[in-house]
């Protein structure tokens, strides 16, 4: 049997972690969603349990996205990681991409693409 895929979201920003939260939960796709304001809270999460998937906004206080990928991808390879940014560069998508993230979305991004990604990466 499958176990249920996990998805954990992490943003400072509240309102969009609050809408990307609504947004999964009603997905049609059976899925544990996970919140975290903070990449220090991510990393506590990620403690205590694996994710199929996580979705991090890149400039955060303290742990930044980057760093966070490097920590998901370390202690589970097979985690896959969207970065998303308002703040995009060409470097800092490289860089995210060497460190091992499947997708760089720049904000704003439309939900209903990036609802139907995570629907495809969790299937």
């Amino acid at each position: 049997m499958d176990h249920m895929k996990r998805l954990l979201i992490v943003d400072d920003e509240e309102t969009l972690t609050f809408s990307l939260y609504q947004t999964f939960i009603t997905a049609p796709i059976e899925c544990e969603v996970v919140t975290a304001a903070s990449g220090e809270e991510a990393l506590q999460r990620l403690e205590k349990s694996l994710f199929d998937l996580v979705i991090t906004d890149l400039a955060m206080p303290g742990i930044s996205g980057l760093d966070l990928l490097s920590a998901v991808k370390t202690r589970n390879a097979d985690t896959q990681v969207i970065i998303i940014t308002a703040y995009g560069s060409d470097e800092r998508e490289e860089e995210a991409y060497q460190r091992g993230a499947d997708f760089y979305i720049e904000k704003p991004f439309d939900i209903r693409e990036l609802k139907s990604l995570v629907i495809k990466m969790l299937e």
